[in-house]
């Protein structure tokens, strides 16, 4: 595409450089830019994209585009802001994949984005669509894993534009007319969901996450806010504390889910089941009631599913479908995931890191735990240190064996971060073991666990790898209890 073409949606403070060069990728990556390449230098928290714009010429970049006028002469385009910039630029590039979609669905929240993106996919897919998937733990064409992204990399909820838009495009290409997306705080805040327009947003919930980055729950809450600026429906939790923060003087028109009460369109009327296979309620929806039905147990499955299938009816899906959709969803990797082992005792694996999200998981267990309720967790380094005792908290006060241990330990000790953790179990009376190693720790937890215990092994949930001063290494829950229990037989 010739650079001017590129621009033609755009206003540039300052174009000096060839309107007839000939643009074949944009990036901000100035290690991954080639001949013809645009490199895009974005302004971030930590970082400044334009002290690599000498990398960038190095490596082939044909124009800069920049918010700060360069100090040598090399083509370049002064944009105001590169953040909006850098996915309009793609879209562009790749002729607006994301105009292609009968639906664009995003969900955001602190928990539950993941499971309700599966739910809204089943139900879609029971209504004959074919869709796309963008979230937590994979990004999905149809069923067709999405493999461009490097393994080694952090894997993030809402992909770098670069990623996003190559997505779309492949999405486009393989026949998706219904792409489900997380959105998350972090994208949201900066601007990589510029130039895109939903059909649908969901907020899930909010509490206490990313205030490591965000700083005040009041500047977590505005940049979930942002999704129902660019979205026609916004569908809400009503029973959220935050519900009237986040959906007042929003463009999108309001739509409610409730499970606690009637101020809502769409309503829990009855519970008809909630055991540990999974629940059953009727709801009220506009124009009458529906009876929904699904595999997965918990609490948080029936606000789950009730926002999943509040967005579906208002996209026009039928009850049949809805019901039928949700039926089908036996469970999602990490959430709420029972691991076999052939013994007396359970063994769940959850994604559970934020305090809302641990203590949620907790209270579901407990429902159908006949001995001891063990929680095994830890804490993300480099992230909101302030939830740490807290988590403590919870897990001295729902659980009966506490055993702490590490958890994507970053930059950080790993004895630092259980430090921070141990003052929230101060005068708890339940049994609290430390153990560091996170393999030693489950060890530990399935040899001393006994006939009716249940064992959860909170915060890693689909996550197949641990991340620690040396880097990003494989390490799988799921098979470090399948190998031990293979060992134990021997």
């Amino acid at each position: 595409m010739k650079l001017g073409a590129l621009f033609s949606e755009l206003n540039p403070l300052i174009f000096s450089a060839d309107k007839d060069l000939e643009i074949i990728q944009v990036t901000s990556d100035s290690r991954k830019v080639r001949k013809g390449g645009a490199f895009v230098a974005l302004k971030g928290t930590k970082y400044d994209g334009h002290i690599w714009i000498d990398a960038a010429l190095e490596n082939g970049a044909s124009v800069i585009v920049c918010q700060e006028k360069p100090r040598q002469e090399i083509p370049y385009i002064l944009i105001e802001d590169t953040r909006s910039a850098l996915p309009l630029l793609l879209s562009k590039l790749y002729g607006h994949p994301e105009k292609s979609f009968r639906h664009m669905i995003a969900i955001t929240g602190t928990n539950g984005k993941t499971t309700t993106s599966f739910m809204i996919k089943a139900i879609f897919e029971a209504a004959g669509h074919k869709t796309g998937l963008i979230g937590t733990t994979k990004y999905l064409i149809g069923d067709v894993p999405y493999e461009k992204v490097d393994p080694a990399a952090a894997f993030l909820t809402t992909p770098d534009p670069e990623i996003l838009f190559d997505l779309l495009n492949d999405m486009r290409a393989a026949g998706v007319d219904t792409v489900i997306m997380e959105a998350s705080s972090h994208a949201l805040y900066f601007k990589k969901l510029t130039g895109l327009h939903f059909n649908f947003g969901v907020f899930t919930n909010l509490t206490q996450d990313h205030l490591d980055f965000h700083k005040t729950i009041e500047e977590y809450l505005a940049a979930k806010k942002r999704l129902f600026e660019i979205c026609d429906v916004g569908v809400f939790n009503r029973d959220d504390p935050h519900f009237s923060a986040i959906s007042e003087g929003v463009s999108a028109a309001v739509r409610r889910f409730s499970v606690k009460g009637n101020d809502a369109e769409y309503c829990v009327k009855e519970m008809l089941r909630e055991d540990e296979k999974g629940i059953s309620y009727r709801c009220a929806i506009p124009g009458g009631e529906m009876r929904i039905d699904v595999e997965i147990p918990g609490s948080f499955t029936v606000y789950n599913s009730l926002g999943a299938a509040a967005v579906a009816l208002e996209a026009g899906i039928t009850q049949e479908d809805v019901a039928r959709g949700l039926k089908s969803l036996s469970g999602v990797k990490g959430r709420i995931e029972r691991i076999p082992t052939d013994t007396p005792y359970s063994v769940f694996i959850d994604f559970a890191h934020t305090p809302d999200a641990l203590e949620n998981i907790l209270v579901t267990l407990r429902e159908f735990t006949r001995g001891k309720l063990w929680c095994l967790f830890g804490c993300g380094g480099d992230r909101d240190r302030g939830k740490r005792p807290i988590m403590g908290r919870i897990a001295g006060k729902l659980s009966d064996v506490v055993v702490v241990t590490s958890d994507n330990s970053r930059t950080e000790e790993k004895e630092d971060i259980i430090r921070d953790i141990l003052p929230g179990l101060e005068g708890c009376e339940k049994p609290v073991k430390t153990i560091v190693d996170r393999t030693e720790a489950i060890k530990w937890c399935l040899d001393n666990a006994g006939a009716g215990d249940v064992i959860l092994l909170a915060g890693k949930g689909h996550e197949e790898y641990e991340i620690d001063k040396t880097g990003k290494h494989p390490f799988s829950e799921r098979e470090i209890v399948k190998s031990y229990m293979g060992e134990r037989k021997q």
